[in-house]
């Protein structure tokens, strides 16, 4: 050990005395870590030496220095490997420096094994967060439904066939509809709906209409989703919901019975009244790129005036498909009873029929010849259902809201009316079971006393009851014919509870 406290068997050379430990029985005094170098001639300090501070203890010089295990270990481990390293070999870093070293990486919490194992748990953890976060949107965890399920595409008519058969909304946009491929038992087996909407009975309406969803298919959602019989929800709707799912967009303003040739212009904007040319469109394209020509049950269903489209258009629709096919009608909402004592009523369907075209071909034959001088009446649910001929299942509120509001005017809830708002309102309502008296046999039909008006595609599918039956139960036990005794649910109450 040289007097200023180093230790000096790893190093060569002899370091200069210290003037500050003239006395060689002087304890040894710690001093901070120094860089020096040898006292030698090399001028390119090839020899230089890393001088580190001795332990920080006391001993007596009669003991010797102590032994340094971290030292030993290190020159132990070189003359296993045969790389016994020589003070010149070791330059420019001491013995002890790299035993420091050493001795720190043996103990760093990064080791290979400790990084592979966080490594794999982190692997481990995404897969599960991955897994769960799946099922989930899957409906497969806590029972939930997915959101997407049945998710509906809009598709459009093509260029072509709306440009050969002119087959346009209100507004000149190619019409369109919203499509689920049938699955499994129902791959071949397809509901077609018609949307609804209200109507437009002037241009000026017309033109308004054309600036909206109503009235043009150029801002539509690309995708959405159904409820009730259009439902894709084994649990919501069990005997259909692997069916084909058709949902015709509505936009010509006339409930799919427009049947002008040529587009008239209100304030510069060219206008179509094309809604009969809209309806073939669309079954020739789903015939040509959907399948439907391989369909083997179809039934025609619609709310409001889709519901009203039904009517007029059954018939028609079935001239359309194969003899060999299945086919029954489902329309809601759409059955209004007008009083036509008022020639007001009367002059307003026949301009309105005029201006749509709609007296222009035979989609209804059967009332057509009923009313060869009034051919108007056919426009109308309550002169058209009893003269369909396809097998029919009429869906229906007594007091449907929009009939309340727009025909009978009345501000008072079914529940709360009074005087003579209330004699309307059973007025009406008999009107409306009178009108389902009249179909035939075999027809059947869900009459409630409410003041519902879209039964057909809302959760009132399921809820509504008459006779012990929902709307849902009741249509599939008369489609299947399960119905025991009558498929007629009229409903004679004042006012249902499970409205």
């Amino acid at each position: 050990m040289d007097r200023s406290g180093y230790l000096m068997d790893d190093l060569a050379g002899t370091p200069p005395p210290s003037p500050f430990h003239p006395d060689s029985n002087t304890r040894p005094v710690p001093v901070p870590d120094l860089w020096e170098v040898e006292d030698t001639p090399d001028p390119d300090f090839s020899s230089a030496r890393v001088l580190l501070p001795p332990e920080r203890r006391e001993y007596d010089d009669d003991e010797g220095a102590p032994s340094d295990p971290e030292r030993e270990s290190l020159r132990e481990r070189d003359a296993t490997d045969g790389n016994t390293a020589s003070a010149t070999d070791e330059a420019p870093t001491s013995r002890r420096w790299r035993a420091d070293l050493d001795g720190k990486r043996k103990n760093c919490p990064c080791s290979t094994t400790r990084i592979c194992l966080v490594v794999c748990l982190v692997v481990v953890l995404c897969v599960v967060i991955a897994a769960v976060t799946w099922l989930y949107l899957t409906g497969r965890l806590f029972g939930r439904k997915n959101k997407n399920q049945g998710e509906a595409k809009l598709y459009l008519i093509g260029e072509d066939r709306a440009a050969r058969t002119k087959a346009y909304c209100l507004d000149g946009s190619r019409p369109g509809y919203y499509f689920v491929a049938g699955t499994g038992s129902g791959k071949n087996k397809w509901r077609v709906h018609l949307d609804g909407g209200g109507s437009c009975d002037d241009l000026a309406e017309c033109y308004s209409r054309s600036l909206t969803d109503n009235g043009s298919t150029r801002r539509l959602r690309t995708r959405d989703t159904f409820k009730g019989f259009l439902s894709t929800d084994q649990d919501e709707n069990p005997d259909f919901f692997n069916w084909n799912v058709v949902y015709v967009h509505y936009c010509d303003g006339a409930c799919f019975s427009s049947n002008q040739p040529d587009p008239v212009t209100q304030k510069g904007k060219t206008l179509y009244f094309r809604g009969k040319a809209i309806l073939d469109a669309v079954l020739d394209e789903l015939n040509d790129v959907r399948g439907l020509t391989n369909a083997t049950t179809v039934i025609l269903s619609g709310n409001s005036a889709g519901g009203i489209a039904v009517y007029r258009q059954a018939d028609h629709v079935r001239s359309r498909l194969s003899p060999t096919v299945l086919y029954k009608v489902f329309p809601g909402s759409g059955l209004m009873v007008w009083d036509l004592t008022n020639p007001k009523h009367v002059d307003f369907f026949r301009r309105r029929a005029a201006m749509h075209g709609m007296l222009d071909g035979p989609d209804h034959p059967a009332c057509l010849q009923a009313f060869p001088n009034d051919r108007w009446k056919c426009l109308l649910p309550q002169f058209a259902a009893p003269y369909v001929t396809s097998a029919m299942f009429v869906l229906n509120a007594a007091y449907d809201a929009w009939a309340l509001k727009n025909i009978l005017q009345l501000d008072c809830k079914p529940q709360s009316c009074r005087g003579s708002d209330r004699q309307a309102l059973k007025r009406y309502q008999a009107e409306v079971i009178g009108v389902t008296a009249n179909l035939d046999p075999g027809q059947g039909a869900f009459i409630p006393s409410c003041d519902d008006h879209s039964i057909i595609t809302t959760s009132d599918y399921n809820e509504i009851m008459v006779g012990g039956k929902t709307p849902n139960e009741a249509f599939s036990d008369w489609f299947f014919d399960r119905t025991i005794n009558s498929s007629r649910y009229i409903d004679r109450m004042d006012w249902n509870p499970t409205c």
